[in-house]
């Protein structure tokens, strides 16, 4: 593997070309890495997993220690994007499954469509899983000029398939939403999806000009299954690849080399020292050998702690771009990404000009962060409480309010049994599961206090119950077109015309200002 070279003195100076006035954002999001899978998480506590690079950014930035994200992928990724909790978005029961016409609403403004309109260059390089069943779905028809990666949940690492198809792809936008040109990429097959990643941020950077505001949204495949590693990656003490310690350490190897290449490309363009990087997980490790959420409680998909605080934090080379350094244990939400790098990018006053019929999004549940966490001018937490999730098929919810922590009906197991057209509401929440935790001395949530502190069970009950009134209309699994390819090597997920003319059903609508192309390999 290359040598990692952040060394200190990388992080204090650069050389290259004159950087934008505005800071470039380099958002790192990571699949399943649980609470435990880095080294500085916990001082002290047994680790099975190393992480140098990104033990020695986090300690030299400022490491969230109270971030949450959502409990799965997909509810993630959309609060992440549009700065409100997923049970506004109609997911809040499952992630998007393969074959469906699940899509992120299109009437919502992504963070990338208004952090481009402040004159940032927009790309993204990994995971979407936002939906893919019509244009209007993909990223490059919702504010990134380009993206490079697949559409669902996972991929193989090596042959880039789900099922029998290809999930590989390259998208561009033109100079409105409405242009878009999309290509598979069948001659990927075969190289270790973390390295084609990396050469499409090289090609990114080496074709970037310094001086325009650049958001590089890397949302890395890994550690997501399937756990596939390459001998070029495995640890010289921890070869066997049948080992899930092993194939786990790899696979976090293949990542921290990607992230020092980034950073070499950075600081050789002369944008290190102009960058904040804000990096995090999308959810806490699944309940397999396959990482670790030690010492929270329980794993992905669940509403405990394990599933939900996730390794968080926030790095510059340039200490006026991150002024707080060290350790917060202010709650901060992935929600709150919105509000906080929109305003960082500098605001919504170009987004509102290029767009007079719109408004600025009203009733987000995300935190303009910035005084906080960039600029250091509070040191008063911002965020006292937050929904982590309400679940009307799992019949669960769970919220947070000061040290308190309220979950109903949380067994540890998973539903998604989520009937298409039923409406759910609050009224199938199991109440009479009740569990309360003090996270402040209890983070592991193992004593349980409601017995003890019924008015404040009520309280946070009555919090959840607030948000009914939100809660949009499940979007669930049961619109299939799986069977509907008279070719199968044609990717599935790919919404353009088949050759013939022939237009499968789930792709019937094509707006007609739309300028598509199909770029032929």
């Amino acid at each position: 593997m290359l040598p990692l070279v952040i060394t200190a003195a990388l992080l204090v100076s650069t050389a290259g070309a004159a950087s934008s006035s505005k800071p470039h954002i380099l958002l790192v999001l990571m699949d399943d890495q649980g609470y435990g899978d880095v080294g500085y998480t916990y001082p002290g506590e047994p680790k099975d997993i190393v992480s140098p690079l990104i033990d020695q950014l986090a300690g030299e930035g400022l490491i969230l220690d109270r971030f949450y994200a959502q409990s799965l992928c997909t509810p993630s990724r959309a609060a992440l994007q549009t700065g409100v909790y997923p049970i506004s978005l109609g997911i809040q029961a499952n992630v998007f499954l393969t074959h469906t016409k699940q899509c992120l609403q299109s009437d919502r403004i992504l963070i990338a469509e208004a952090i481009r309109a402040n004159g940032y260059a927009t790309h993204l390089v990994g995971k979407w899983h936002l939906g893919y069943s019509s244009w209007d779905c993909l990223p490059c028809a919702r504010g990134y000029d380009t993206a490079y990666g697949y559409t669902q949940g996972e991929t193989d690492y090596f042959d880039h398939t789900v099922g029998e198809y290809q999930d590989f792809y390259y998208c561009s936008a033109g100079n409105d939403t409405h242009n878009v040109s999309i290509s598979s990429l069948p001659g990927t097959t075969g190289t270790y999806s973390m390295k084609l990643y990396q050469e499409r941020i090289n090609q990114i950077l080496d074709d970037h000009d310094p001086e325009q505001p650049l958001f590089l949204f890397y949302s890395m495949q890994t550690i997501h299954s399937p756990f596939e590693t390459t001998d070029y990656d495995l640890s010289p003490n921890c070869t066997d690849t049948t080992d899930p310690l092993c194939v786990m350490q790899g696979m976090i190897n293949s990542a921290e080399d990607s992230l020092n290449r980034t950073i070499i490309q950075l600081q050789k363009k002369g944008m290190w020292e102009n960058t904040i990087m804000v990096y995090m997980s999308d959810n806490g490790s699944p309940s397999n050998d396959y990482g670790s959420n030690r010492p929270l409680r329980s794993y992905k998909g669940t509403l405990f702690e394990g599933a939900v605080r996730t390794p968080a934090f926030l790095y510059s080379a340039n200490e006026t771009l991150v002024v707080p350094r060290g350790r917060t244990f202010c709650k901060v939400h992935i929600t709150d990404w919105y509000r906080t790098l929109i305003e960082t990018t500098g605001g919504w006053d170009a987004y509102l000009e290029e767009h007079p019929n719109s408004t600025v999004p009203e009733e987000l549940d995300s935190i303009d962060q910035s005084k906080l966490l960039l600029t250091g001018e509070t040191e008063e937490c911002l965020r006292d409480e937050l929904l982590v999730h309400i679940d009307p098929v799992g019949q669960k919810a769970a919220y947070i309010k000061g040290d308190l922590k309220v979950l109903f009906g949380e067994d540890g197991s998973f539903s998604d049994d989520c009937e298409h057209g039923v409406w759910y509401n609050l009224s199938t929440i199991d109440y009479t599961n009740i569990q309360l935790y003090n996270l402040t001395m209890d983070p592991g949530e193992r004593r349980n206090l409601a017995g003890l502190f019924p008015d404040a069970v009520e309280e946070l009950k009555e919090r959840i119950q607030s948000y009914v009134k939100d809660q949009a209309r499940l979007q669930c699994s049961a619109a299939t077109f799986s069977g509907s390819f008279p070719i199968p090597t044609v990717p599935y997920y790919l919404p353009f015309d088949f050759p013939g003319g022939v237009i499968p059903e789930w792709a019937t609508y094509v707006p007609e200002n739309h300028n598509l192309t199909l770029i032929e390999e």
